[in-house]
């Protein structure tokens, strides 16, 4: 028997695909303490399980997937899973994040986190419930797409109460190295590769359902950390109004007005305003959207539930685009049809793919074909030119089956153009494709870029944008050379609280930490200070550090593409590039920032004062 718990079930599922044995193991408070759920305890986990040197799709790698100690009472947004893996895509650590209502679904079968390990035989699920857990035969959903997946999979049971679902779709059974893996049919764990490392373990799905409760410990206290964040979040103006209105994709013209919005390919950042008047969130708004919505216990709202009209008279529905998913298929293709961006997204989240990393391989394939290194006899036929809106969708269905250039696609850009002898003309850091932000345009999300443990990711890597823009305060001036490696220090260390917290990172347009850390203290009766925090956050950040270290990343791979340092483009009339003297000394700082020696890797006294210590497996 485990001890009594507060905020979380004291259990972790652990199921080993090859042997098919499933285990339950204890989950102390101290683990909680120590790295308090969600990304930070994923991680943990994830680096006692593994191999760092293991092949990402042999069945030696593992995924951990948890949840926080937030998940099971009203906290604000509080229903986000993290998964950890080695990335098939970067060869470093993966993670991802996703929203939607599966994670408080796992929470209530009465367990914390799950770790998956081996490869299946044949095709199967796993179905969790309060009463067993068990790995069932999944041939008959083997090449069904995400939404097929999950209409077979809860079919059963009554309306209200019927189990959730976490799939892949043809792009991780065909080991797609960008393929996501999938809830409520368009919420994604999109980063990384995650659906390849289920596809290469046989994994299908995981079903949960349960109504398991957990207990708050300090219901006043509780209380006054939930009452302020609520607040907050209904006065903030972009959490109260803006989301709501405009979702994701009302940044298009924010973002372009701070000369950021890329454009073919990342080769400079100018745009048409009447081009990008077609796919901004105010035209998505009057022409696409029938209605928003929102992950659990969320009233932001972000989600666009969209339909588009399929040319035969009817139409067909979805949910998105995004903003990552707007840019990426549109302005960095030179692609400004959002009619033609919104299907090659429906596609995307029905086979499971990332389409951030599908956007940025499609234009760099566009790019090798515009420099004739990529031939018209490699494609196909496809004209793979910028601008050619009408071979998206097709290329999101070729990707994910592995047909013609999709399966060069499959492997994403890095792999590629160094196929085609030019991997200066892949836009990633680690091998991962930069988002929807052109780092020339900011020096604290440039060394986000670079400093990112899972490779250039925006989120994890710090929402530098944010910093300097939303909500007018422009706390650091964008070029600071000097401030640039503590800012992003910090907003590193907000994600990663906030990915470990499982809430959106969107409640940080409202309010810091302050309120989190006593709704935490309050559910768990532990001590859950902001400084305490902040000392998980640095926790976390290195235990990442030490396994792509341990992977066999270094301190080169955090450099940006040639690109950002020998193309300048216009911000505010002046040529602007992120020089490689600017990025040394960035990450020289802000390895010294992080208590990091001259490598980058963690000193010996870091490691000790935050109680890393050594694989505990």
């Amino acid at each position: 028997m485990r001890e009594s718990y507060y905020g979380f079930h004291g259990r972790v599922l652990e199921i080993d695909l090859s042997q098919g044995d499933i285990r339950v193991k204890p989950l102390g408070a101290a683990m909680i303490a120590d790295y308090l759920g969600g990304r930070g305890l994923a991680a943990r986990l994830f680096y006692d399980a593994v191999d760092p040197q293991c092949d990402p799709l042999g069945p030696e790698n593992v995924f951990a997937l948890a949840t926080s100690p937030l998940l099971g009472t009203n906290a604000p947004t509080a229903g986000r899973g993290h998964m950890v893996f080695k990335s098939p895509l970067t060869g470093i650590i993966g993670t991802s994040n996703s929203g939607g209502t599966w994670g408080a679904a796992f929470k209530a079968t009465g367990y914390d986190a799950v770790i998956v390990k081996g490869r299946a035989p044949a095709p199967v699920f796993i179905d969790i419930t309060q009463a067993k857990v068990e790995v069932l035969p999944a041939n008959h959903l083997w090449g069904l797409d995400t939404h097929q997946t999950t209409d077979a999979l809860t079919a059963e049971g009554e309306p209200g109460s019927r189990p959730k679902v976490l799939c892949i779709g043809p792009a991780g059974e065909n080991l797609v190295r960008i393929a996501a893996v999938m809830n409520d049919k368009n919420r994604a764990y999109g980063r990384c590769g995650p659906g390849a490392v289920w596809g290469s373990k046989n994994l299908k799905a995981i079903r949960v359902a349960g109504k398991a409760k957990i207990q708050v410990q300090d219901k006043e206290r509780y209380q006054s950390g939930y009452e302020q964040a609520l607040y907050l979040i209904q006065q903030a103006p972009i959490t109260k109004r803006l989301l709501r209105e405009l979702g994701t994709s009302g940044l298009v013209e924010l973002i372009n007005v701070i000369n950021m919005l890329p454009h073919k390919n990342f080769a400079d950042s100018a745009h048409l305003e009447e081009n990008l008047e077609k796919i901004s969130g105010e035209t998505l708004a009057k022409t696409l959207l029938e209605r928003a919505g929102g992950c659990f216990l969320c009233s932001m709202g972000c989600q666009r539930h969209t339909r588009v009209e399929t040319g035969d008279g009817k139409s067909e529905r979805g949910e998105g685009p995004e903003y990552e998913t707007v840019v990426m298929m549109g302005p960095v293709c030179d692609v400004y049809d959002l009619e033609a961006i919104t299907r090659a997204n429906y596609r995307c989240n029905e086979l499971g793919m990332d389409t951030m990393s599908f956007g940025g391989s499609v234009a760099c394939a566009m790019e090798l074909f515009e420099r004739g290194y990529l031939r018209p006899e490699a494609t196909g036929g496809l004209e793979l030119r910028f601008g050619n809106a009408g071979i998206l969708e097709q290329l999101a269905r070729d990707t994910a089956c592995r047909r013609g250039i999709g399966d060069l696609l499959a492997e994403g850009s890095f792999r590629l153009a160094n196929r085609f002898g030019h991997p200066e003309l892949s836009m990633t850091v680690k091998r991962l494709e930069i988002p929807g932000y052109d780092p020339r345009a900011s020096f604290t999300q440039a060394l986000g870029y670079m400093t990112s443990p899972t490779g250039a990711c925006h989120l994890r890597g710090g929402y530098a944008v944010s910093l300097a823009f939303f909500g007018g305060a422009k706390e650091i001036p964008r070029f600071s050379l000097l401030q640039s490696p503590i800012a992003v220090r910090n907003m590193q260390n907000k994600g990663i609280l906030q990915d470990s917290l499982g809430v959106c990172r969107f409640t940080g347009f409202a309010f810091d930490t302050g309120p989190w850390a006593r709704m935490m203290t309050g559910v768990t009766g532990m001590d859950f200070s902001e400084a305490r925090l902040e000392e998980i956050a640095n926790r976390t950040a290195s235990l990442e550090r030490l396994f792509n270290i341990e992977a066999g990343a270094t301190a080169d791979d955090d450099r940006l593409p040639p690109r950002f340092s020998e193309v300048p483009i216009l911000v505010a009339g002046e040529e602007k590039t992120v020089s490689v003297e600017a990025q040394e000394r960035m990450r020289r700082d802000y390895y010294e920032v992080r208590g990091w020696d001259r490598a980058g890797r963690p000193s010996e006294s870091l490691i000790r004062s935050l109680r890393i210590g050594g694989r505990t497996k």
